[in-house]
């Protein structure tokens, strides 16, 4: 398996500080290539919202190089204990947001969305409304929208296409720092074919369709570093001039099968 890596944010046309919060690795291990990627979009502030971000980054780096090395050295992967330890971190990050929010006596948090490819599979974890794509044939969602439109979608009181322009669409149901309880999403699955994953903060995705992520991040155009770079920084361009307000971030993982 080979894993093509690249990624671009930018504070967006109005805001003057980014709150958005990314981290790529691609690693060589004894059991192959591993890739591992986060993309946390604050909320709370200015600085309150990027503080927010960076430190759930932060955390999800500390696991990935301390936990889950340890994990992959002595072999002892499993599914369940890989979602246990992210809600642990999810948990320890909301209190830890939480009280430092009450100490300053203002309101922060910050979503997440976490992806590890170990061993032909990716594992996810996620809160809020940033997203994380699977790009095959077809453009997958893979994450759900905490928010309060997505909720209606699902009851059926909103059309999808309504949902898009609902003035109520950045409500979120839940988020690191500032709910009482967070239920992470936790999903599997295995890579059968190429895969380009994407993950991008919400500003990257109110003004681009399916179709035109799709026919940019295709994995059987999509191979090399150079060219997926330039791609995410033309389509953060293309969501810029089509007015987009909010910081835009992005990341592609281009994942080859090799028989």
């Amino acid at each position: 398996m080979e894993i093509v890596a690249a990624c671009y944010t930018h504070a967006g046309n109005i805001k003057e500080i980014n709150q958005d919060s990314l981290s790529v690795k691609v690693v060589n291990s004894p059991r192959g290539k591993i890739a591992f990627a986060v993309v946390c979009d604050g909320m709370g502030g200015l600085e309150h919202g990027e503080l927010a971000s960076k430190e759930v980054v932060m955390a999800f780096n500390d696991w990935f190089l301390k936990q889950f090395a340890e994990i992959v050295a002595t072999d002892t992967f499993t599914p369940e204990l890989i979602q246990a330890q992210w809600q642990q971190l999810v948990d320890r990050m909301n209190s830890r947001l939480a009280e430092y929010a009450q100490q300053k006596d203002m309101m922060m948090g910050t979503t997440v969305s976490v992806l590890l490819v170990f061993q032909g599979k990716y594992y996810i974890c996620h809160v809020g409304d940033s997203r994380i794509y699977q790009i095959q044939k077809s453009v997958v969602q893979l994450t759900v929208d905490h928010t309060l439109v997505a909720q209606e979608v699902e009851m059926g009181i909103l059309t999808p296409t309504e949902a898009l322009v609902d003035p109520r669409r950045n409500i979120l149901l839940q988020c690191v720092g500032a709910s009482g309880t967070v239920k992470s999403q936790f999903e599997q699955g295995e890579i059968l074919e190429d895969t380009v994953f994407l993950l991008c903060s919400d500003g990257f995705i109110h003004v681009v369709s399916d179709e035109e992520l799709w026919e940019t991040f295709n994995p059987t155009v999509i191979s090399e570093k150079e060219e997926l770079t330039k791609e995410c920084q033309r389509m953060v361009k293309l969501v810029m001039e089509r007015g987009e307000r909010d910081n835009i971030t992005v990341v592609a993982l281009a994942v080859k099968l090799i028989n």
